[in-house]
């Protein structure tokens, strides 16, 4: 069986979704390894997601400068590489679409995101600074749109032809 590859439009939109993805997972990476810059003064992530009922290995994580958040960032960079590269049409087509399909609810979920901040909902002015909104939207908004674009270009090009 022979794969096409996608159109260039295709692979420009995964590369706008793993760029707009970097901004969110420097910042969290930084708070995770220490960084103080953008927090309240005695705002602890590590606290936070214990308050928050997080499991036990997240926090874990946390501790040892891995933010789980930017952990996932890096694996949908990859999702996005493996659905526009020739090595991810080698995959079993259900693991990437299973994963890709519903990673493209991060585009509603961006747009929640951007529209509670700016009506002034849902922050109690506690925790983490303004820009961290404004890099999640993109983040959120940028990966759930390359998904859904690039997801569809892979489940068009992996389809079987029967004969």
């Amino acid at each position: 069986m022979t794969f096409s590859n996608p159109p260039s439009a295709v692979r420009r939109t995964a590369w706008a979704g793993i760029a707009a993805l970097v901004p969110y997972a420097a910042i969290k990476t930084y708070w995770a390894c220490g960084g103080r810059a953008g927090l309240p003064p005695g705002f602890d992530l590590a606290d936070e997601f214990r308050r928050n009922g997080a499991p036990v290995a997240v926090i874990w994580l946390e501790h040892h400068g891995v933010d789980f958040t930017a952990a996932l960032a890096v694996a949908g960079a990859v999702l996005l590489l493996a659905l526009t590269r020739p090595w991810g049409m080698r995959l079993p087509r259900w693991i990437p679409l299973g994963v890709a399909w519903p990673g493209t609810l991060l585009l509603p979920y961006g747009v929640l995101t951007a529209v509670l901040a700016l009506s002034g909902g849902g922050g109690g002015g506690h925790g983490p600074t303004n820009w961290l909104v404004v890099a999640a939207v993109l983040a959120f908004c940028g990966i759930g749109g390359a998904l859904a674009v690039c997801a569809r270009s892979y489940q068009a090009r992996s389809r079987r032809v029967r004969t």
